[in-house]
């Protein structure tokens, strides 16, 4: 098993989010959803505005609050910069969703 640790500075900043196409469907994602509310809940719980998690990303808070509100996708790169705003591991942040078990066989439900 590979483990990533990712420190603040090593990533490059949020650039402004495009059209993303199909794959902005996700966005309407009830998982998707529910990651996202975790995120801001874990935020909130962590005692920090959406200006720090900006800050900490290199983007606006404008910019995370789109997020939050569902208005654009969070990619896999910016949802890794959030977790390190927050201080908290990507993967152990995932862990807590069930839903994302790989099964032993068969196809990943939709």
């Amino acid at each position: 098993m590979y483990i990533m640790h990712f420190a603040l500075g090593e990533l490059p900043p949020v650039q402004a989010p495009g059209e993303f196409g199909l794959a902005n469907k996700d966005r309407f994602d009830p998982e998707y959803a529910a990651v996202v509310k975790a995120l801001v809940a874990e935020r909130k719980r962590r005692g920090l505005t959406q200006v720090d998690v900006a800050d900490r990303m290199g983007a606006t808070q404008s910019l995370i609050s789109r997020y939050e509100r569902l208005d654009v996708l969070l990619d896999v790169l910016d949802f890794v910069r959030y977790c390190v705003a927050l201080r908290c591991e990507p993967g152990a942040f995932l862990s807590q969703f069930n839903w994302l078990k790989v099964p032993e066989e068969g196809k990943i439900h939709r």
